[in-house]
């Protein structure tokens, strides 16, 4: 950000200077034109034949020296521009109206004095003063003209002028078009990506991009659409050895966004091969899809979603993050795409980017998985978001697929990384809850796949709880008994399979839900005089109870310690902070029956003394609680 400033600050100071000396430079010609008209005549009346022919011989002599300088210094630019750049730079030179206009300028002002020159004689002198006097007004004029000429040609080589003077002189026809635009073009952006010029880069894809797109959304035939289109993503596309090959991460980010804009806008323009008929057809009916007769737009979307892949391996090689991530996203956007344009062909990339990632090796799936993934969250979430239909089952086994690659590669030094995938199935669940979309069951099954291998429990089970607290501190109930429910997955296989200290855990996370949503949910209707005992509230808190319950009793007939004496002790947490008689009632019903099935009764007996333990409020919180469960407490 600071770079930029510099370089804005830079550029206006420069120009600021150019403004002055072109100010200076105009004042001083006028009052030289000032000077000349009121004393050239008194000047050159006294003046000598000689001396005449010595001023216009040395003018004419120093304006033909100072164009061969001028045009020879040009040439040499411009040859090497055209060797460093594209050779259309000859063209761009050669109709450039600042060039001709020096050659008649200087041409006329040399040619003007030879012939004055040739004109003067003794009697001649006096009669050509005038004459001789804009003359030397011509020779300013031809002196000042450099300036502006150098400027100009300086700024007509920067090779974002040439590429805009490339693009301003297309032409119609397809193999000219691809000669003469499309592959000058590439000649300068392959030459920026070696010259580590990004800025030109950026001109150069975009210039491509509008000529593709331009194309594309013309009246021109479809077959030459595709062939424009092939030959210009085809050149995009070999740019990504050469930036691969300099090391150059943001060049293939900049490349493949400029891949994805022309994919995007392909597979938007199917509807312009169509006729209105199929178009109100395809409109008024979800189920119907775009006819086959677009198979070019298909084409073309296909071989760019190649490249992108072909792209992706290379750059999750070399473990570039930036870039891995960019091509997932690109990759994503063209799937989203796909499917509101409702073109199921095209649909089937996210198997896909499913197959891409199996085929990596151990190594580049530890380091590209959180970017599948993330990837498959965001093209989920887009669809469920803007309610496209899409098979269930498809992304259900495609992101099942990645869960469990990502598995095979984990070991229990490196479970950390599991996290984020975590978070982001996570997000998904939850995108499909505010849809009631039926992905959100699915989830599940997904975070007791992971809890399987039992190596990541603890980073599983801490990611979901927390996000419960989240939800739940925002008041989120569908959200909230949704998290809760996959807690309870989690819990339930860990119950049967004797794993004593996760299920604890989930226990722990079960009641600070309850807790926190307690908290939220005051602190969000304070203002609105609300009570905790509102239908919202002791929904959340009896789904909570029912899960403890459920997840105690499993844990009391595997007799898990820890387990059971946390469930007791949730259970009565959640009865000490709520003032709903019933509830309380409930709980202590619940505390009761699971009771009757606890073998070994000193674990209850624990959990009582440990409560009695408490001092000031809490104790008094809790002997308030007894009372809604005398005989139990007793024992």
């Amino acid at each position: 950000m600071i770079n930029m400033i510099n370089n804005r600050i830079k550029s206006f100071i420069f120009q600021s200077y150019l403004i002055y000396l072109l100010l200076f430079i105009v004042i001083l010609f006028i009052f030289g034109v000032i000077i000349f008209c009121q004393f050239g005549v008194s000047i050159f009346l006294n003046a000598s034949l000689n001396s005449s022919r010595y001023l216009l011989s040395a003018m004419a002599q120093s304006l033909a020296a100072i164009l061969a300088i001028v045009l020879g210094f040009s040439f040499v630019a411009l040859q090497y521009s055209a060797k460093f750049w594209s050779p259309r730079v000859l063209d761009l030179f050669l109709k450039s109206k600042v060039f001709w206009w020096l050659l008649i300028i200087y041409g006329f002002s040399i040619l003007y004095d030879l012939v004055l020159l040739r004109m003067l004689t003794g009697k001649t002198v006096a009669a050509l003063v005038m004459w001789i006097n804009f003359s030397v007004i011509l020779t300013v004029i031809s002196f000042l003209f450099l300036f502006y000429y150098a400027y100009e040609t300086i700024d007509q080589l920067k090779p974002e002028r040439i590429i805009q003077w490339i693009v301003k002189h297309k032409t119609e026809d397809v193999e000219s078009f691809k000669r003469d635009t499309i592959l000058p073009v590439a000649d300068i952006l392959n030459q920026a990506l070696r010259a580590n010029d990004p800025h030109t880069l950026k001109v150069g894809l975009e210039a491509l991009e509008r000529l593709n797109i331009d194309r594309i959304g013309s009246n021109i035939d479809s077959k030459d659409k595709l062939e424009i289109a092939k030959y210009t993503t085809g050149t995009i596309s070999r740019l990504t050895d050469i930036a691969i090959s300099e090391n150059d991460e943001s060049a293939i980010i900049d490349i493949t966004d400029s891949l994805g804009k022309i994919g995007l806008n392909v597979i938007g323009s199917r509807r312009n091969e169509l006729s209105e008929d199929e178009i109100a057809l395809f409109k008024s009916d979800s189920e119907v899809g775009i006819p086959n007769k677009t198979d070019n737009n298909d084409k073309i979307a296909d071989e760019i979603k190649e490249v992108l892949s072909n792209v992706g391996k290379r750059v999750i090689e070399r473990e570039w993050e930036k870039a891995t991530k960019s091509i997932l996203d690109v990759r994503g956007k063209l799937l989203i795409k796909s499917y509101e344009e409702r073109v199921p062909r095209l649909s089937d990339g996210v198997f896909i980017i499913a197959n891409d990632f199996s085929r990596l090796s151990k190594e580049e799936k530890l380091f590209s998985m959180r970017y599948f993934m993330e990837a498959m969250r965001n093209i989920v979430t887009e669809l469920i978001k803007k309610d496209i239909y899409f098979d269930d089952l498809q992304y259900n086994v495609t992101v099942g697929n990645i869960f469990e690659k990502s598995l095979e590669v984990i070991d229990e030094d490196n479970c950390y990384r599991m996290d984020q995938i975590i978070g982001y199935i996570v997000d998904l669940g939850l995108e499909a809850v505010k849809k009631d979309h039926n992905l959100k069951e699915d989830v599940k099954k997904h975070f007791k796949e992971l809890a399987t291998p039992k190596k990541c429990l603890d980073v599983l089970i801490f990611n979901i709880g927390n996000r419960g607290y989240r939800t739940a501190s925002q008041s989120k109930k569908l959200e909230t008994i949704w998290i809760c429910s996959c807690l309870k997955e989690v819990g339930i296989y860990c119950a049967l399979e004797g794993l004593d200290r996760p299920t604890s855990r989930i226990f722990s996370f079960l009641e600070g839900i309850e807790k926190n949503y307690g908290v939220g949910f005051l602190g969000r209707f304070e203002g609105s005089n609300a009570n905790r005992e509102t239908n919202e509230m002791l929904e959340v808190t009896e789904n909570i109870i029912t899960i403890i319950e459920e997840l105690g009793n499993r844990s009391i007939e595997k007799r898990l310690g820890k387990s059971s004496r946390d469930a007791f002790a949730s259970l009565i947490e959640i009865g000490m902070r709520n003032d709903n008689t019933n509830l309380k009632k409930r709980i202590c019903e619940t505390l009761k029956h699971m009771y009757l099935k606890l073998e070994n009764k000193a674990i209850f007996k624990s959990v009582i003394d440990a409560f009695e333990k408490r001092q000031g409020h809490e104790l008094d919180k809790f002997t308030e609680f007894k009372e809604f469960c005398p005989d139990l407490m007793e024992v």
